[in-house]
């Protein structure tokens, strides 16, 4: 009879890898989940009554599903091999990098990148609950990428720093495998205990919070988790002040009020309403609260109002690069992000302006207050209405109490019918605009079709993002990020780009900036089959970015000239580009752009007039 297994894959390529090796096993009968932390508690709870024999994880959800549930637990391990791979990963990079671990993974580490020659500094922690003070303490040194496993991760990224996930190989998977045969057969004569179950409270669509004297959570439901933004795990033991800043005020006011009795309040998370009910609990001298939170439907802020938790937002340790430019714009901004000054962050397309935005915020004083981004393209006079003063059913941004910072993304193409409406809002509230265009604040100054004092509100202060032509020694460290992302999601164990590849990645304009370098990197590593992308593998991708950066001819690409504005404005860009290219000969320009003297003549009188 086989071991009947159900593995939960705490993210996606370690579903594929499992399912892979499992082809030359013929001993086991696995079921293959996807889910990390709490999602996976539903999926086991259930496990033994369905027949399994032993359940399959790793880290972090390995160790939560222990608490679950009386099945045995087998954990993945973190090998030497899958070490090695994320340090070869590492070992170039100019970020400075850390990793946070369990003792055991700490000191391979600390043996493995001694003999790479590479310091790498460890934090060690016995216990989930340390990760977020190590992940600080890690941070405040000036760690800018920490290694470690999915919680590890997934922490960083809450907390809006880059993290990099140590993946699992084969060997540990086989390992793993390994383990289960030996560790049934210990198991096998069964344990018959009954188990509890929790489902009641999860089940519940109201949110369930459970605090202790020191306001700190003891139980969350699953609805509450959600509301919430967060897990189980992380909530679990976690100071209301940390977990939902707008409820621990609430709460601090419903003590200060001396409220004995049940409070009922209503506040807003994220984008809806709740009505919150507070119930004292315990005894003097542990005094405890049960708070439910009941989500009201029909009091939604407007679709068109993203709101995010900031937690979730980016920091500026996101804004990756070495490049001098990218440095100066980022050391800019943080400047930026200690003042109350509106900013205009002006940039080509897709060169990270919403990251900047999201990092001016969460460095700022307002970072525990709301970031709300708000697409101004198409924008009509009843929208804005209803965003700013709101509607019967929900409250609006000038009226239902929003503190923080306001995003207008793409404000060059907020219609001119609602301009005014916009500068009163500007004018009349204490929260920090940032606003972003493709189009450089001075250019906009000069268009009729802008209300200028609108544009001086808005742009106390700019900031310009360089695009990424202009910053080529960045490439390969967006390159070792997107591998890492790529690894976590696929499976794969890739550990870098030869040189060939990186010097044609190196060498293109990337006219779509960083969103084209993305896409375009991710499709190569698909292409990938070993730990390295090689020329040969991606030769027809590079090929279809066509002429590299500088090159010249009658094909010249035109990528990198502005084709914002009129008509008349793009047409005098093209003519000084190829007056410049052809050393400012007239006969040869006339020749390129298809014109006779006299017309180019006429052009450039007028436009040196202008």
């Amino acid at each position: 009879m086989k071991i009947r297994v159900l593995a939960i894959a705490p993210y996606a390529g370690l579903k594929d890898l499992l399912l892979e090796m499992l082809q030359d096993v013929d001993t086991i009968d696995m079921d293959v989940e996807a889910a990390d932390l709490q999602e996976a508690i539903p999926l086991v709870e259930h496990a033994e009554r369905s027949g399994y024999d032993v359940i399959v994880s790793r880290g972090g959800t390995a160790s939560l599903i222990r608490q679950q549930v009386t099945l045995p637990v087998v954990d993945i391990p973190v090998s030497g091999y899958d070490i090695l791979r994320v340090l070869t990963l590492v070992k170039n990079s100019h970020s400075k990098v850390a990793i946070i671990g369990f003792p055991n993974i700490c000191h391979g580490v600390a043996q493995i990148s001694s003999l790479l020659d590479f310091d790498i500094p460890a934090y060690a922690v016995q216990h989930e609950s340390e990760v977020s003070g190590a992940l600080h303490r890690a941070f405040d040194s000036g760690i800018q990428l920490v290694l470690g496993d999915v919680v590890t991760v997934r922490h960083a990224q809450q907390m809006g720093y880059r993290g990099m996930l140590i993946t699992s190989g084969k060997e540990s998977v086989a390992d793993a495998l390994a383990e289960v045969v030996r560790v049934y057969e210990v198991y096998k004569r069964g344990q018959e205990n009954s188990r509890f179950y929790t489902d009641i409270l999860d089940a519940d669509a109201r949110g369930i919070l459970v605090l202790d004297e020191a306001r700190r959570v003891s139980f969350a439901n699953l609805a509450a988790c959600r509301i919430l933004n967060s897990d189980r795990t992380q909530l679990f033991g976690q100071h209301m002040v940390i977990a939902s800043p707008a409820l621990a005020q609430l709460i601090k006011q419903a003590e200060e009020d001396a409220a004995s009795a049940n409070v009922l309040q209503y506040i807003h998370l994220g984008d809806r309403q709740y009505k919150v009910m507070l119930v004292p609990r315990g005894s003097e001298e542990r005094p405890g609260a049960l708070i439910y939170l009941d989500s009201l439907e029909q009091e939604r802020i407007d679709r068109r109002l993203s709101a995010y938790i900031p937690p979730k937002l980016a920091t500026f340790t996101q804004l990756v690069g070495v490049s001098s430019s990218l440095q100066k714009a980022v050391t800019r901004a943080k400047k930026f992000a200690l003042t109350d000054r509106n900013i205009w962050i002006s940039g080509e397309r897709g060169t990270g302006k919403s990251l900047f935005a999201q990092a001016i915020h969460s460095a700022s004083k307002e970072r525990h207050a709301g970031f709300y981004s708000i697409p101004c393209e198409e924008m009509t006079e009843e929208q804005t209405e209803q965003l700013l003063m709101g509607t019967a059913q929900a409250p609006g941004l000038l009226r239902g109490g929003f503190g923080g910072t306001i995003y207008l993304a793409h404000a060059d193409r907020l219609p001119r019918t609602v301009q005014e409406t916009w500068l009163q809002a500007v004018r009349s509230t204490s929260v920090r605009w940032i606003a972003s265009s493709s189009i450089p604040m001075t250019r906009l100054q000069n268009r009729i079709e802008y209300n200028r004092d609108l544009l001086l509100a808005l742009g106390e202060v700019q900031l310009v993002i360089p695009p990424l032509r202009d910053r080529p020694e960045d490439i390969e460290e967006i390159v070792r990020g997107i591998i890492a992302d790529y690894n976590s999601e696929s499976g794969k164990q890739i550990v870098g780009m030869r040189e060939p590849v990186l010097e044609r990645l190196s060498q293109y304009e990337w006219p779509g900036n960083s969103a084209e370098l993305d896409n375009r990197i991710r499709e190569m590593l698909i292409l990938t089959k070993g730990h390295y992308t090689e020329l040969g593998e991606v030769a027809e991708v590079l090929e279809q970015l066509g002429q590299p950066a500088g090159a010249t001819s009658a094909g010249t690409s035109y990528a990198h000239i502005d084709l914002s504005g009129t008509f008349e404005e793009i047409e005098e860009r093209i003519l000084v580009h190829v007056l410049q290219e052809e050393g400012m000969n007239q006969s040869k320009t006339c020749k390129r752009l298809g014109i006779n003297r006299s017309t180019l003549w006429r052009k450039t009188n007028k436009m040196f007039k202008n």
